[in-house]
């Protein structure tokens, strides 16, 4: 056999060998991806279903929540039409008043011993109805009966009243009911009307689960059967509630959620729910059930009440595409080889002189020649080769073009932002350092422009609140510059300002008008948030006639516009770095001053104004340098806030102030309090709670002679979290009290809707009311507002007797303030109790 034929047959022999290998490994690598590609479909799939199940909850709560404000005003009108002793109220009127409210039935119970029974109802099947098993249902009734509000998470909480969620009926498993209880402490039953929730159910009938597993079958001929698996019982014994003699499960406990469970492979299913449940990741498998192949696909669904979706398809239909693959594969696999066969005879004669001209390409590709071509027009090895040598050059050719781009894109984010676009400090560094070398000397402005209190919107909310305010931000102060004048951003939240030709005239105005821009509330996704800004200002060559010194100035001017209080500017003055050296000084001393014993706490007692008896005290921290001396709490702790440094310091406080009070109460001061100081810092802390906890366990003080006191500014976070962590700190029985109100972010809005004890008017009002007639009407609104929330009033700053007077006649319930005493460390405190104790009995209860 000649060369060239060896050749040929060795060459069809290689590429025979070679398609084989292909479509045997792309037959499983494509049904892989088909596969992978299905799970992808069916996690969108499982996800848009869950957000319409979502969507349709949403609705059917909301219906739910007006039916039950329908039940409580229902409750009301029978309140009003009813004896409110239970042994003069009749079945037979209970039915009448049922049908005349226009709802199912009305039961009233009574609290008996350790039960709390329904006695007295139009549905018969109510009478002598126990709840002693009914769980957090029997909590809230109580609660009710005890408090006349109700605490636990479940259910629509309103004043007097409470409304389960609802379920099926206790007293009749064939039906769904909507209950609600009321209860105002002027009967001696708690009015219950329900009725049979058809309206709910038919709005699930229409747009809930079941409604749109069933459109989405109808939508989608590949789709078998959807199930929503509830995860906590499906493989589980059935979960039965018994009641009044009937069993029923829950709805809560029902193992299909919605949908129908067709191809049941019971054990497999089980398993799959299961993990992807614990993984929450999507769990697929094939199986064939009753002779038909099927692709099961489950996906975890995280919410309130987490389920999983199961999505069934026909196999065939992945079948299908791989047989048609296969079949196009084999198709070009014989066109190929027959192609080879026919030319590979040819190719011998012809190999090395290609090889060549091939090498000679790469040669100059290797040397740099990108985009250099091979000119062989030939439909073999060899001219793939040189095709795809030609390919590689090309591609090199469009890399170097793209790294060029990059380069560019890089240089230009040299000097921008990536977020804002706005230049960045080393482009506004080159802008003046251009503008300074000008031949004519003219004035610049540099201001320094920092958010105030940026970090907390950035942890509450999250980055993309903090993006959308920087943003927002950047719109507003350009909005109000010239186009010679540069804004950069040069830090998180540090904006610099460069404004060429101006004066301090100039730069102050501008500070003004920025200050007064960003004082309106921006609205991120239906909540207005609230940022004001620190600016420092310098002037160039004025203050230094160095560029990068200037700046500096315009920095150090900043952090004196914080120390300030925030919301303000100021201007660079050479006393500045000094004030600097000595906040860098605290920072580093201040790390280590719990460790060193170098605070200390003083108290101030609190009197009641009715007895004249000291309440309690509010813990006051000071600070002992001890080479600084005293330090003002005014001065260290806005830094400590400042550097986070509030936390640790704050849980010092805490746990100092509590052991201190619990060891004045075994020496026998049995009813005194304390008031601790919650910083806003502390206050997002996550592990708030649990930190509380301790000290309160570690310390053995009681919970009720504990107060936290929070200022208004907490107003401005999220108000769900707000009300959410201070109801948590309530659970553990612990009071709240806003601290300097009137001072703030003073608000109905937020007195209505915060948990708090007590309202803590600032001193400022408290100094003036007896010049100042303005005052007197702010305290007397304050005073009367707060009594008429029921919670407790204390005014704090309180130096003279006609002060005390005054508060008194507006029934302030507690006073603080020189009056009484100054802060006490603990041995003033002990020494002198019994002086300031009948000192101050003495000026509450003398008569003017």
């Amino acid at each position: 056999m000649s060369l060239k034929k060896k050749l040929s047959f060795i060459f069809s022999m290689i590429v025979t060998v070679i398609l084989i290998l292909n479509n045997i490994l792309f037959y499983y690598y494509t049904r892989d991806l088909l596969i992978k590609d299905q799970e992808k479909q069916m996690d969108l799939l499982g996800n848009e279903i869950s957000m319409s199940i979502e969507h349709s909850q949403f609705m059917a709560k909301s219906l739910e929540q007006q039916i039950g404000n329908e039940l409580r005003t229902a409750a009301i009108a029978a309140q009003n039409e009813l004896n409110p002793d239970i042994n003069k109220v009749k079945n037979e009127q209970l039915i009448e008043l049922s049908e005349k409210l226009g709802v199912s039935h009305i039961t009233l119970m009574v609290k008996e011993k350790d039960d709390i029974k329904g006695v007295k109802s139009s549905d018969p099947h109510e009478r002598d109805l126990s709840t002693k098993e009914w769980g957090y249902w029997h909590t809230a009734f109580q609660q009710l009966f005890e408090h006349q509000n109700v605490t636990i998470p479940e259910g629509q909480k309103l004043l007097n009243y409470w409304s389960g969620p609802k379920n099926v009926s206790a007293s009749n498993p064939n039906y769904v009911d909507k209950w609600g209880y009321y209860y105002d402490g002027t009967t001696n039953y708690i009015i219950n009307p329900y009725i049979r929730d058809n309206q709910s159910v038919n709005v699930e009938k229409q747009i809930g689960p079941d409604a749109i597993v069933k459109k989405t079958l109808s939508n989608n001929d590949t789709l078998l059967n959807i199930t929503g698996f509830n995860p906590n019982t499906f493989g589980s014994p059935p979960v039965y509630t018994e009641q009044n003699g009937e069993n029923f499960i829950e709805i809560g406990n029902r193992e299909i959620q919605f949908g129908t469970y067709k191809f049941k492979d019971k054990k497999a299913d089980i398993s799959a729910v299961r993990t992807a449940m614990k993984t929450g990741k999507l769990v697929s498998f094939q199986s064939t059930i009753n002779n038909k192949k099927v692709f099961k696909s489950f996906i975890p669904i995280s919410a309130e009440n987490p389920y999983v979706i199961g999505i069934l398809i026909d196999y065939k239909v992945i079948q299908d595409v791989l047989n048609k693959q296969l079949v196009n594969n084999l198709i070009i696999s014989v066109i190929v080889l027959i192609f080879v066969v026919v030319i590979s005879y040819f190719l011998a004669g012809y190999i090395v002189r290609p090889i060549n001209r091939i090498l000679e390409k790469v040669n100059q590709i290797a040397e740099g020649n990108f985009g250099a071509q091979v000119s062989i027009n030939r439909r073999d090895e060899l001219g793939l080769l040189s095709n795809q040598v030609n390919a590689m050059s090309l591609n090199l050719l469009n890399y170097t073009d793209e790294l060029k781009k990059k380069n560019q894109e890089i240089q230009h984010y040299a000097y921008y932002d990536f977020l804002t676009g706005l230049p960045n400090l080393r482009l506004l560094n080159k802008t003046a350092l251009e503008l300074a070398g000008l031949p004519e000397k003219k004035p610049m402005a540099f201001l320094f422009l920092d958010l105030d209190r940026f970090k907390f919107i950035n942890d509450l909310l999250g980055h993309s609140a903090g993006d959308y305010i920087l943003r927002g931000v950047t719109d507003r102060v350009l909005s109000l510059l010239k186009e010679e004048e540069t804004m950069a951003r040069i830090g998180g939240d540090e904006f610099l300002l460069l404004l060429p030709n101006t004066n301090y005239e100039k730069a102050n105005e501008l500070a003004v008008t920025i200050s007064k821009m960003l004082e309106k509330p921006f609205l991120y996704e239906g909540n207005e948030l609230f940022i004001t800004s620190s600016i420092g200002i310098s002037i160039y060559p004025i203050d230094s006639n160095n560029i990068e010194n200037a700046i500096k100035s315009a920095d150090i001017a900043m952090y004196r516009a914080k120390e300030q209080g925030r919301n303000n500017h100021q201007f660079y003055t050479s006393d500045m770095n000094e004030l600097l050296k000595r906040k860098v000084i605290l920072e580093n001393a201040m790390r280590h001053a719990i460790e060193r014993n170098e605070f200390s706490l003083f108290y101030q007692p609190k009197v009641n104004t009715d007895t004249g008896a000291i309440t309690g005290n509010e813990a006051l921290i000071r600070w002992n340098h001890p080479s600084l001396g005293m330090i003002s709490p005014a001065e260290f702790i806005p830094l400590a806030e400042e550097t986070g440094l509030i936390v640790s310091i704050g849980e010092w406080v805490l746990r100092t102030a509590c052991k201190q009070t619990r060891e004045w109460q075994k020496a026998g001061f049995s009813e005194i309090g304390i008031s601790v100081n919650l910083s806003p810092r502390q206050f997002q802390q996550a592990n708030l709670i649990e930190t509380v906890s301790e000290v309160l366990k570690e310390t053995g003080l009681e919970p009720q002679y504990v107060e936290l006191e929070i200022t208004e500014s907490i107003a401005m976070f999220n108000e769900e979290y707000v009300i959410a962590k201070l109801n948590e700190v309530k659970a553990l029985g612990v009071k709240v009290a806003i601290d300097d109100f009137g001072t703030g972010y003073s608000s109905l809005s937020y007195l209505k809707n915060f948990p708090f004890n007590t309202l803590k008017i600032d001193k400022s009002f408290v100094q003036d009311i007896e010049v100042k007639s303005g005052d007197i009407k702010i305290i007397n609104t304050i005073i009367a507002m707060a009594h008429n929330l029921k919670v407790n009033v204390i005014a704090e700053g309180v130096e003279t007797e006609e002060q005390l007077q005054f508060l008194k006649r507006q029934k302030c319930n507690e006073i603080q303030g020189y009056l009484f005493s100054k802060p006490l460390s603990v041995e003033q405190f002990e020494s002198d109790f019994q002086t300031i104790q009948k000192a101050a009995f003495l000026k509450v209860n003398k008569r003017m």
